[in-house]
């Protein structure tokens, strides 16, 4: 299924973790020793979720944690000390999917990767739509610009301006939005 990376420095949780996530149906886990490392591992793996224990005294975290955001946008669930949440939150925010406190029950370590996981599915297939709309409308504006030029050009009303755009697109089986291209630019050359 998946793969998964971990930062846990608490041998127990770790070794826990890595059976519940084999249980879940993570074909590979890796279970970096460093910060740096986990980057790295995580740039080569391409993970699904990144487990990440907070640690205060290291200061590349939350450098780490936003390049690991920044350029691969995994969920990332992050385990902290009751007494830490509060400073997680803080710089973490915008980057974190999950915060959980020690000591993680297995519950809602399966809750928090399910949820997480399904939170970075939903916001890929998000972004694609949002791609796919503003293409849409840039298309739009395009096709829009090029029948103007047709009908000042041409002296030809709207209807009939579309309808020829319409009859050459399908006559060089290209699209509506190649041809505006295409209208555009030789009326830009030969203007």
């Amino acid at each position: 299924m998946g793969k998964a990376v971990l930062y846990v420095r608490d041998e127990e949780l770790l070794e826990s973790l890595k059976k519940r996530l084999g249980e879940l149906g993570y074909a590979e886990i890796i279970a970096s020793g460093s910060t740096g490392g986990l980057l790295g591992d995580a740039l080569e793996l391409r993970p699904e979720v990144a487990v990440i224990e907070y640690a205060d005294e290291e200061q590349e975290m939350g450098a780490t944690v936003k390049r690991l955001w920044d350029q691969l946008g995994v969920p990332i669930i992050m385990i902290a000390r009751s007494c830490e949440l509060q400073q997680v939150q803080k710089w973490g925010e915008s980057l974190l999917y999950t915060i959980l406190a020690k000591p993680v029950r297995e519950e809602e370590l399966v809750a928090a990767l399910v949820l997480s996981v399904a939170a970075a599915r939903r916001e890929e297939r998000l972004k694609e739509e949002v791609s796919a709309l503003k293409e849409s409308i840039e298309s739009r504006k395009v096709i829009e610009k090029a029948k103007g030029r047709l009908m000042d050009r041409d002296k030809l009303s709207e209807a009939e301006a579309f309808r020829r755009m319409q009859r050459l697109a399908m006559d060089r089986r290209i699209s509506m939005r190649q041809l505006a291209d295409a209208i555009l630019l030789t009326d830009s050359i030969g203007g």
